[in-house]
């Protein structure tokens, strides 16, 4: 039961991410956009780590 759980969730989550986010950018900006907002998600997260660090 957790690991169908564990599918649906990541089928909701994927779904969501697409419309949300990749299927706007594309619409909106092209792949630049896209690529925009993958930098800036990663930038985040490794800010995020660094300071975690300190």
């Amino acid at each position: 039961m957790r690991v169908l759980l564990t599918l649906v969730a990541l089928v909701v989550a994927a779904f969501l991410l697409f419309v949300t986010v990749v299927r706007p950018a594309v619409e909106r900006g092209g792949w630049k956009e896209l690529g925009f907002v993958i930098v800036v998600f990663v930038v985040v997260l490794l800010a995020e780590r660094w300071a975690r660090t300190r």
